[in-house]
């Protein structure tokens, strides 16, 4: 997963790397993966992007008032997430109706929000440089607090994992998510590249790339050259821009009747739960622990969203009625 919050200046190390779109650790595969729960029961279901969108305009909510009380500027804003499940971003979508009516969603993103999908520049990232090189260094301690409070852990993968105790991002995830951060921020690691993992697995399986052969056969007899369905994306957020919506609904439609006739997804889905169900306890453990703490903070996410709301509404109240009274 890529948060939108940027890092000022240089990667720290990999955990914090995760809040940036910084480099990508290497694959976690079985047996690599620290100490940790182990728990053989189903997993709880993954978040869906609108839910992970939420997590983080709620963490950001709490970094934008922690740096406020430092006197520093975070912008805090919600994000548009797509609406397509995480599976069907991986391997193709077979949705329909949804591509005949919305398309990708690249022309439907609501007013003030930007998309999670680094297509809308970062407002944090672009203040950061324009600041001095100390007054850089002084909002990276705010965020991240100073480098003797981010010790590191060494997983057996050869990663450093380096965690930020202090800082506004440490408290905004507490909060969320538990104060074990070195619990959550190792799921976090070891969820996402095992996911990762297991999806370039799904796409070199055979059965995967015989309905992706069928896919691509079938994009071509509508005029339409895409390799992968994440082209097929890339191609209507293309044609979004230089076109308008029509012309991305016609990409979108072509990509999910294809993936529904050549069953794409359905392929995937299958493959992809085998995957899992041949992963040990381990790693399977580390999953449960990240997939459950986010599902355990929407309630909080939900909470503060409300609240930021409630509180854009009476100050726009205040504001009309200064008005009216002049």
């Amino acid at each position: 997963m890529r948060s939108h919050r940027s890092l000022v200046g240089a990667c720290l190390a990999v955990v914090i790397a995760t809040a940036a779109g910084c480099s990508t650790p290497a694959a976690v595969g079985p047996g690599s993966a620290p100490n940790g729960p182990t728990d053989t029961g189903p997993l709880p279901r993954s978040l869906t992007p609108a839910e992970d969108a939420r997590l983080l305009y709620a963490e950001d909510l709490i970094v934008h008032a922690c740096m406020a009380r430092s006197g520093l500027r975070f912008v805090a804003e919600p994000l548009a997430a797509s609406s397509r499940p995480a599976a069907e971003q991986r391997y193709g979508t077979a949705d329909v109706a949804a591509a005949r009516a919305h398309g990708y969603g690249y022309s439907e993103t609501p007013a003030g929000q930007r998309r999670a999908d680094a297509t809308s520049p970062d407002p944090n990232e672009a203040y950061q440089r324009t600041l001095s090189p100390d007054a850089q260094g002084d909002y990276e301690t705010a965020l991240y607090g100073t480098p003797d409070s981010r010790p590191q852990v060494e997983l057996p993968d050869g990663q450093g994992l380096v965690i930020a105790t202090e800082g506004c991002v440490a408290q905004a995830r507490k909060r969320l998510y538990g104060d074990d951060l070195r619990g959550y921020l190792i799921s976090q690691h070891v969820a996402a590249n095992l996911e990762g993992h297991i999806a370039q697995d799904v796409r070199d399986a055979k059965a995967y790339r015989s309905a992706l052969r069928g896919w691509r056969t079938c994009m071509a007899n509508r005029g339409f050259s895409f390799a992968t369905p994440q082209e097929a994306g890339q191609g209507g957020r293309t044609a979004a821009h230089k076109d308008g919506r029509a012309a991305e609904i016609r990409v979108a439609t072509a990509d999910a009747e294809c993936g529904r006739d050549h069953r794409l997804l359905t392929t995937a889905v299958a493959l992809e739960q085998d995957r899992f169900a041949d992963t040990g306890p381990e790693l399977t453990g580390w999953i449960r622990e990240f997939r459950t703490r986010r599902l355990a903070a929407l309630p909080k996410a939900r909470e503060l969203i409300r609240a930021r709301e409630l509180t854009r509404l009476n100050v726009s109240g205040r504001s009309y009625a200064r008005d009216r009274e002049h």
